[in-house]
């Protein structure tokens, strides 16, 4: 692991060091790569890509399954949610979601939060940022060029999925999915996703990807049963 983190860490530095932005900036000292490269592992360890309300069920099922993506190397990151639940019946949560920013990349590249979740944006890295969101997308905010170590917050109120961007860094990009209730789960590598305590009844379950098109199915949970529903993903048209 430590292997393919320095090799990581390796081609982000070398891949940047040409850019204007970084022509005044020193070459890292041993010292500072270590500290980089313990900073990188920490957060790679510590992602935290599901920020959602305390669920309270009683005898609720659960949603599991499979996903499958056509033409990317890995099914990861795909969000799988209900998209209509009686979200009046689940609060906000109080945890916020961290979208930091490190060795020139957003770290986690997608999270998703439930509605009314507050994001905060640390800058943790060893160069200026600047975060924002295009202006045609359902939430639209610029927290401008901020210094190392400052951190600014953002409250998502309204679902929908949203790049985060970053206009010192063209390369740099992330995904923020807000989903109306806790009901959501993120894929890992091996594209698979769980949804647990959910109410009984009928829904329409939908799995996004940032590259492919969304695809919703119908799905019926049982009162403490589980149900499988896998999903395949492909181009968008």
């Amino acid at each position: 692991m430590k292997n393919i983190i320095s090799f990581i860490l390796f081609i982000m530095i070398a891949s940047f060091v040409g850019a204007s932005n970084l022509a005044a900036q020193e070459a890292l000292t041993e010292e500072q790569a270590k500290i980089a490269q313990e900073k990188l592992e920490k957060a790679l360890q510590s992602l935290k890509k599901e920020i959602k309300g305390e669920i309270k069920v009683e005898n609720g099922g659960s949603i599991t399954g499979k996903v499958d993506c056509k033409r990317v190397k890995h099914p990861e990151d795909v969000v799988v949610y209900l998209e209509k639940v009686d979200a009046a019946s689940y609060e906000a949560p109080k945890e916020h979601g961290i979208l930091d920013q490190l060795n020139l990349t957003f770290v986690p590249h997608v999270i998703a939060v439930q509605k009314g979740a507050t994001i905060d944006f640390p800058n943790s890295d060893s160069v200026r940022h600047n975060v924002f969101t295009p202006p045609d997308c359902c939430k639209q905010f610029n927290l401008g060029t901020y210094d190392v170590g400052v951190v600014k917050s953002v409250t998502f109120d309204e679902s929908c999925d949203l790049p985060i961007l970053c206009n010192v860094h063209a390369e740099m990009s992330a995904f923020v999915v807000v989903v109306d209730n806790p009901f959501f789960s993120i894929t890992g590598k091996d594209g698979v996703y769980n949804i647990e305590n959910v109410p009984a009844g009928t829904y329409k379950i939908a799995a996004w990807h940032e590259k492919l098109q969304t695809v919703v199915k119908d799905v019926t949970v049982d009162a403490g049963k589980t149900v499988n529903v896998d999903f395949q993903l492909k181009k968008r048209k």
